[in-house]
């Protein structure tokens, strides 16, 4: 895998999915990737320019999917659908990690506009228990 190959972006929902997109981006840094993550990442600028900035020079778009984490994607504005959009429009390899059995179907009425595809992308269910093999799974896609 090329330097380019191992960037990556970590967008979650900091309310309900902070802990495991810590745990994906530790474990991403650990084996040799170039993972940006808006707490860990950001130093001083225009957080908004920064975020995008970020999204558009990385190859891969990881999206940390948990119950009750695009709940607020419904409203134009938020910051998690902002960014799936944007990695979208840059068609940048998003993947959506599915954590704690979210489930796209309970989570439809939320999901409008372009997110509406994101069901379509090849998802990784993490599960906590297998947590390790997920990540050696992720890495190697």
């Amino acid at each position: 895998m090329t330097d380019t190959e191992k960037t990556v972006f970590i967008s979650y929902r900091r309310s309900v999915s902070a802990f495991i997109a810590r745990a994906v981006f530790q474990d991403l840094r650990y084996n040799g990737f170039d993972v940006f993550m808006d707490v860990e990442s950001i130093d001083a600028g225009a957080f908004d320019t920064v975020i995008l900035n970020q999204i558009a020079a990385r190859a891969h778009f990881l999206v940390v999917l948990t119950p009750g984490a695009v709940e607020r994607c419904a409203e134009p504005g938020d910051w998690l659908r902002r960014e799936i959009e944007h990695a979208m429009v840059l068609e940048r390899n998003i993947v959506p990690l599915m954590v704690n059995n979210f489930d796209f179907r309970d989570a439809e009425k939320y999901m409008t506009g372009k997110l509406e595809t994101l069901s379509r992308y090849n998802a990784l269910h993490v599960p906590h228990d297998y947590f390790e093999e997920a990540m050696s799974r992720l890495r190697t896609r």
